[in-house]
């Protein structure tokens, strides 16, 4: 293990790369055991209002407005992997405290418990995400940066889809068999996530990690909080990502709820869909990466975030499907849909950050678009929470009225009622977003046009790719050998970084 004085060679920079990705996928298994569905149907069993489960999705965004504060840590610290270490270990003590929950008695009590502890995870999360993303910046090589982050975020999508179904799983049978007591079944789970955790940190320890070649830990503070608002176009991405940010987070905490409460589902059918998006976003990850990669990564979000906003619009007609039984087919639809378009949006929306920020200066820029990112985010959390308990009281019908000598025929086509407003304001400010979008310039975008035809040529080809078991490996295999090969000997200056955290 090299210390942090010298470069790394390229058996350490190969060794670097390769727990970076096992580390991110033990990163995701515990993510996904203490987040999404499974915090969502744990405040459920608590019997959380619609208010806290908005809370409890506005919290991690809150503190990450701790990023631009945190870049000072580097300096004070000196190595980023020590800094990472103690970062994730007070962050999985916050999992330990989510899993002593169902010891109290109160019910209250536990809704309490579980902001604080969802509010420690989160506050280390934040204090260590700019060392991480620093880390990351400079062992990454930029002409890697589209594959081994779309490779990241493939391995670790497979993790949450097993997460995803073994949980859910043994929720539904935990409740089937304890009755009245689910909340001890999530405790199982949160057990899980901590172990999880724990061999994340163990790879986070053994990352070699190279000397810390950033500029911007000698500037002051008030500095570093104004450098990246005088970049114009950097700007222009923070206003999109701080809007794009509003549309999502004001729905997303509610999607669970919405098919557990609303629609009436049982939990095991959540999770399944919940696994259904990530399997998509995984076969779809290293189809996104290699079109960001030979075009730009504003060119694939001005096509996969309207198929985005498309997703979340069909969520409005789940009340007419009903009348027709087919709502689990739509909901498989739009699962499917939001899979291939997110891992579209959540590759593009890093990387083009990466890109856009001046390499010395990367972690400060990319936590300053955070911080932005953070305050909408949270804001509309709480703002969901609110309107949704607001809503539920209002409906709006569209109807046909057929008159005909026997009488009159009512026919309900359309109708909105409770989260059905929350869909369609997600869907306003998308649209919105989209313009400010185009706004952002980016190096070697091309008109959508383009990208489509490429989406069609490259679908063909993974169609064909698929069809076979070799195909089939191919998809889910980490392309290490790749990285292996492109890995120079020494490298001189610092690379971009990835926006990725180090949960």
């Amino acid at each position: 293990m090299s210390d942090t004085e010298e470069e790394l060679t390229a058996e350490e920079s190969e060794v670097a790369l390769q727990n970076m990705v096992k580390q991110g996928a033990f990163a995701q298994l515990k993510n996904s055991l203490t987040e999404s569905v499974f915090l969502v149907g744990f405040a459920i069993a608590l019997q959380a209002p619609n208010v806290v489960i908005g809370i409890l999705a506005a919290i991690p965004f809150i503190t990450q407005l701790l990023q631009i504060p945190a870049v000072i840590l580097i300096s004070k610290f000196k190595s980023r992997r020590k800094l990472n270490i103690l970062t994730q270990l007070g962050n999985r003590l916050g999992v330990l405290l989510m899993a002593l929950i169902p010891f109290l008695a109160l019910q209250e009590i536990g809704i309490l418990v579980l902001i604080g502890a969802i509010a420690i995870q989160a506050l280390f999360t934040s204090l260590g995400s700019p060392s991480w993303n620093s880390w990351l910046r400079d062992i990454v090589p930029q002409e890697q940066l589209g594959d081994f982050f779309a490779t990241r975020m493939a391995v670790s999508g497979i993790m949450a889809i097993m997460a995803s179904i073994l949980g859910g799983l043994f929720i539904g049978e935990w409740i089937r068999l304890n009755p009245g007591e689910e909340a001890w079944g999530y405790s199982i789970i949160f057990l899980a996530a901590f172990i999880a955790g724990l061999l994340a940190i163990y790879y986070t320890r053994i990352t070699p990690e190279p000397p810390i070649l950033s500029s911007h830990i000698q500037l002051k503070f008030k500095e570093l909080v104004a450098e990246p608002f005088k970049n114009h176009n950097f700007r222009s991405l923070m206003y999109f990502s701080g809007v794009w940010s509003l549309s999502t987070a004001i729905v997303g905490p509610f999607l669970t709820v919405y098919i557990l409460s609303r629609l009436g589902f049982e939990f095991q059918i959540a999770a399944i869909l919940s696994a259904l998006t990530q399997t998509v976003s995984v076969l779809f990850f290293r189809f996104w990466g290699r079109l960001s990669d030979r075009y730009s990564n504003k060119s694939i979000l001005q096509v996969s975030a309207p198929l985005f906003i498309i997703a979340i619009f069909l969520w409005t007609f789940t009340s007419i499907a009903e009348y027709a039984q087919l709502t689990l087919p739509l909901l498989i639809i739009i699962h499917m849909l939001m899979g291939f378009s997110s891992a579209g949006v959540n590759l593009g929306t890093n990387n083009v950050g990466l890109k856009l920020a001046p390499r010395r200066e990367a972690s400060i820029y990319l936590a300053a678009r955070g911080s932005i990112i953070a305050i909408t985010s949270a804001i509309a959390s709480i703002i969901g929470g609110l309107l949704a308990d607001l809503f539920a009281l209002h409906e709006i019908i569209f109807s046909i009225t057929w008159n005909y000598p026997g009488g009159v025929q009512i026919i309900d086509t359309y109708s909105i009622t409770g989260l059905d407003f929350i869909f369609l304001i997600s869907v306003i400010i998308g649209i919105f977003a989209l313009h400010r979008l185009a706004l952002v310039k980016e190096e070697g975008e091309v008109d959508e046009h383009v990208i489509i035809n490429a989406i069609v040529a490259e679908t063909r080809r993974n169609v064909k790719t698929l069809s076979t078991i070799d195909g089939l490996k191919h998809t889910f295999q980490v392309p290490l050998t790749k990285t292996r090969e492109k890995i120079p000997r020494k490298r001189k200056k610092p690379k971009l970084e990835l926006s990725d955290d180090t949960d």
